[in-house]
């Protein structure tokens, strides 16, 4: 899975709401440079996220958007897949979006090798970001980078 910069605008955008407290409005040209996002770029993200119920919008002087649900019922999984579709690197391997490998690729998906990797990686991936919560990520402080491998060559 490869996080696209659609994604990432997604996460930090519900995150930047998750932090701003329940029931927060935020003006979309607040949220757009809050998290560095082009304002006419988070229109399309914004549209997506409100038509599944991970934000909504209020219009008027005091309007804006806001979270709609609880930060502790969006999980990082949820907005990754409404932005960037299934979390499997190979469509054998997604649940939402399962399609058979073609025919040249391998003789059966009972005995795939590779397939059973991707499940695998599929399922790693799952199991962090379908349980960690927007409300979980606004309570962590901010971490520094991490440590970059060394190899001996």
């Amino acid at each position: 899975m490869k996080l696209s910069t659609r994604g990432d605008y997604g996460v930090r955008v519900v995150l930047e709401l998750a932090r701003a407290g329940r029931g927060a409005q935020l003006p979309a040209a607040e949220l757009a440079d809050r998290c560095k996002v082009p304002q006419k770029y988070l229109g399309h993200l914004l549209l997506d996220l409100k038509a599944h119920g991970i934000v909504k919008s209020m219009r008027g002087p005091q309007g804006g958007f806001s979270l709609g649900r609880p930060a502790s019922e969006i999980t990082v999984g949820e907005v990754v897949r409404v932005m960037d579709g299934p979390l499997a690197p190979i469509q054998c391997a997604s649940r939402t979006a399962f399609a058979p490998c073609p025919q040249d690729r391998c003789q059966s998906e009972e005995t795939c090798v590779l397939r059973g990797l991707w499940l695998e990686v599929r399922d790693a991936i799952s199991a962090i970001v379908d349980t960690v919560s927007f409300a979980d990520l606004a309570a962590r402080p901010g971490t520094p980078a991490a440590p970059r491998a060394t190899y001996a060559i």
